[in-house]
């Protein structure tokens, strides 16, 4: 009997084969997410209360008889410059005493710093100060009643501004029969143009440090510049004593213990 062959039946073409179906993906659970740490809050100390600044101790007072010798002292050094005549002692004594704080700061300062308490004591005593801002009326009242002493009167007309934001202005001063018209910003710059009439008669005021935003001014007959130039007892602004070597914002020429140029 004949064997019979069975053909084993192929797929229709265009019909793939199902895939055998893969078994389903199970998810790991994700692990719980942890809770952010609680946010420490950093509590400031209270800072520390800064000690109060104590108020500066009083001055030691003076010794006995240390006025007297500091007084005759620096009224003699007065007289050696030409700026004042010996029977004027009585007189500075007084001042002294007048001095801001008393007779005990006028010392505790003279220890220290004897330019400062003596150029104070004169420019109070025998100078005049002028504000940063001045009127030329204000500062004739100051010049002409020491001018006086030397039969002189000094007159400013036809005062006009160049530049205001500068303070810059100009006038005419007149002193008998001299004329001349000068600029200025300040005082300063005045009464170089007054010191210049002046020139001839061998009169100058010599302008006083002050260590403030004012300024301080002394007429002197002949200024003695050999020894004026010398700040230890009197600081004076002038280009004869500017030997303190140079401003550090302009390069001008400076004297010693100048607060400015």
């Amino acid at each position: 009997m004949p064997l019979r062959f069975w053909k084993k039946e192929k797929p229709d073409k265009g019909k793939p084969e199902k895939e055998p179906e893969k078994p389903p993906k199970v998810e790991k659970e994700r692990p719980a997410a942890k809770p952010a740490p609680a946010e420490t809050v950093l509590k400031q100390e209270p800072s520390a209360k800064k000690p109060e600044e104590k108020p500066a101790p009083p001055p030691t007072p003076p010794k006995p008889g240390e006025v007297e010798v500091f007084v005759n002292e620096a009224h003699a050094g007065l007289v050696d410059l030409g700026l004042t005549v010996a029977p004027t002692k009585a007189v500075f004594a007084k001042r002294i005493a007048a001095y801001p704080g008393g007779e005990g700061a006028f010392v505790a300062e003279y220890r220290t710093a004897p330019y400062k308490a003596v150029t104070r004591v004169l420019a109070d005593w025998l100078g005049f100060h002028v504000p940063e801002t001045f009127e030329l009326d204000a500062i004739l009242k100051e010049v002409n009643p020491r001018l006086s002493s030397f039969k002189l009167t000094l007159a400013a007309k036809d005062a006009t501004w160049l530049d205001q934001e500068l303070n810059l202005r100009k006038a005419k001063l007149i002193l008998g029969d001299q004329e001349k018209v000068v600029r200025f910003k300040d005082a300063r710059d005045f009464l170089k143009g007054v010191n210049e009439l002046l020139a001839g008669r061998k009169l100058a005021f010599l302008e006083l440090e002050t260590w403030a935003d004012d300024f301080a001014f002394l007429l002197v007959r002949d200024p003695r510049w050999d020894k004026l130039k010398n700040p230890e007892l009197v600081v004076i602004k002038a280009d004869q004593t500017a030997t303190g070597g140079e401003c550090g914002e302009c390069g001008a020429p400076v004297g010693k213990y100048w607060s400015d140029c």
